[in-house]
């Protein structure tokens, strides 16, 4: 069973995404940064979701993880609004899907098989 990771700042939106995930992945979902760059750094993701705008902070930690494990495909969640539109661009080199809030669950399910690696 492929690992998903999920970080949200919001408890409530990561145990809602683990419930919806969990009975075809196994997931980890995390309020802490520190807890995503150990699972991925350590090899124990397959996919990683961040729910978080795009800043500085996070784009140092999306190119710590491609260092540390290129392969991984990040998927990144937030509320779009024109002052990180820059940051955006920056970002886009790293992550491999975007989707704004409110976001379909649906949608993001339907991206994960095509983004998680076969072997």
């Amino acid at each position: 069973m492929k690992n998903i990771v999920i970080y949200s700042p919001d408890f409530s939106l990561c145990y809602s995404l683990l419930m919806y995930l969990q009975t075809q992945y196994k997931v980890v979902a995390t309020t802490d940064m520190e807890v995503v760059s150990s699972l991925v750094c350590s090899g124990s993701a397959d996919l990683v979701i961040m729910d978080t705008e795009p800043d500085v902070d996070l784009l140092s930690k999306c190119e710590q993880f491609k260092k540390c494990k290129s392969e991984v495909p990040l998927i990144l969640t937030y509320v779009f609004n024109n002052r990180v539109k820059e940051s955006e661009v920056k970002i886009k080199k790293f992550v491999n899907e975007i989707f704004y809030k409110p976001f379909d669950l649906n949608e993001i399910s339907s991206k994960i098989p095509a983004l998680l690696p076969t072997a």
